[in-house]
């Protein structure tokens, strides 16, 4: 395993091809950091496409441009699904929006419980 970590999140690349993605309290996430995170992702496992946790450690903002790049079919090659947990209602909801209108790709799900979508996930990982 491999931690990364910056202002804004901490990741856990896992060699199985799991990553846990943490978005830190009172962070803006911008598009620059989701990309950095996949080039670290893939710098580190290469021939990995990845089954992706990402949670918030408590309340964050997202602007319309990184819900978009998050979306994009080049953001989301490297990856074969997204468990997205929050126990935080505001976050379900603002998850929940973003599954139905930014439509991403690939599976994507929200998850209240952080142990189902470790589960959810386990279907993925080759």
């Amino acid at each position: 395993m491999k931690t990364f970590e910056t202002d804004v999140y901490v990741m856990n690349v896992f060699s199985d091809g799991y990553l846990e993605f943490k978005v830190k309290k009172d962070s803006l996430l911008e598009p620059e950091d989701l990309w950095l995170s996949r080039k670290q992702s893939l710098e580190y496992a290469p021939d990995k496409k990845f089954a992706v946790l990402m949670e918030a450690q408590d309340f964050f903002q997202i602007g319309t441009e990184t819900r978009r790049v998050a979306a994009s079919e080049e953001y989301s090659d490297g990856m074969v699904a997204v468990a997205l947990c929050s126990n935080n209602l505001s976050l379900k909801i603002l998850g929940s929006l973003y599954i139905k209108i930014n439509r991403p790709p690939i599976p994507t799900k929200f998850f209240d419980d952080r142990e189902k979508g470790k589960e959810w996930l386990k279907a993925f990982i080759k």
